[in-house]
């Protein structure tokens, strides 16, 4: 794989992010498959040449086709040219899938697509049993990649994507999972998207304090869960 740090996938808070999704491949080291699918690729953000790592062949889905060209931009970035072979783009609702895949990866995406004013939990879960049953084959895995509710939420509920009802979780609000994985507590809101290149000074700076408090806190900023549809 192109020689690249790992949060370079992640777009804001880079670092915080990457963390559990170190835990994941760290915990899973042998873990190979034929055919993976990314949902809600963006033009700051895509888990694609992570995924290239995971799996034969990936398909790096968006949902607004306007924002394709700059999600190849983005990743070609980070590829060889023999990666990008492996890579087909597409566009594809997580309502409305077409396929089945070995892995299947989003993140931001559960927050986005069921925000506070619209949608209920039940409806977060329904979404995790619909993609597993309907959509992974038989043994395969679907990680889901959200924003965490922390003791900071009080202060961030007015911020960003939250003032539009962007839902942010707590561990035991999603499904039980084959596994978790989660870090940070200052680390829930993006400096750098305000701030530019300071604001990713601050993000990182964020990130090593969250280091230390992410063993001591109860509820974390990122949380990877990992769900597995039996073989």
């Amino acid at each position: 794989m192109s020689a690249y740090a790992p949060h370079a996938c992640f777009g804001w808070s880079a670092r915080a992010w990457a963390r559990p999704w170190a835990q994941f491949v760290r915990a899973h080291p042998h873990l190979r498959v034929a055919e993976a699918l990314e949902i809600g690729a963006g033009p700051r953000s895509s888990l694609t040449p992570l995924l290239l790592g995971l799996a034969l062949r990936v398909e790096c889905s968006v949902y607004a086709p306007a924002t394709l060209p700059a999600v190849q931009a983005l990743n070609a970035k980070l590829l060889t040219a023999d990666e990008q072979a492996r890579v087909r783009y597409t566009r594809q609702d997580v309502h409305e899938l077409h396929g089945r895949w070995d892995l299947i990866a989003l993140k931001s995406v559960l927050g986005g697509v069921h925000r506070t004013h619209d949608a209920s939990l039940a409806d977060v879960h329904a979404t995790i049993g619909r993609l597993v049953t309907g959509h992974l084959n038989p043994g395969g895995l679907l990680l889901t990649l959200d924003n965490g509710r922390t003791l900071l939420e009080p202060l961030l509920y007015r911020l960003g994507a939250r003032r539009n009802g962007w839902r942010v979780f707590r561990r035991h609000d999603l499904p039980s999972a084959y596994a978790h994985y989660s870090f940070g507590v200052l680390s829930a809101a993006s400096a750098a998207t305000r701030l530019g290149r300071l604001g990713a000074r601050i993000d990182d700076a964020l990130y090593l304090c969250d280091r230390a408090l992410t063993p001591l806190a109860r509820q974390h900023a990122v949380h990877l869960h990992v769900y597995r549809r039996p073989s």
